[in-house]
């Protein structure tokens, strides 16, 4: 999966990919939503043939959505090595 587009404005994060599976998204939603910092993770796919997969994050004020999303790619990662997964 390539990331095609990376914005970050402010409290929010969107990601485009290359990808139309969005599977990882729905992994990474899991995990965001049990955070305080998280106000909204979600991801759009549209048509399964014609758009690409994107995924929205947005923080509450005063937190850094990029940062709090390599966290927890990390503990995705962590946490599938040892196989544990929520």
């Amino acid at each position: 999966m390539e990331i095609k587009d990376k914005k970050v404005e402010g409290n929010v994060l969107k990601i485009k990919t290359s990808s139309k599976d969005g599977t990882l998204f729905y992994l990474l939603k899991v995990y965001l939503q049990s955070r305080d910092e998280v106000d909204v993770a979600g991801t759009y796919e549209g048509h399964h043939l014609v758009d690409e997969a994107e995924f929205y994050l947005r923080v509450k004020e005063g937190n850094d959505p990029e940062k709090i999303f390599k966290e927890v790619l990390s503990e995705v990662k962590k946490n599938l090595e040892n196989k544990k997964v929520k």
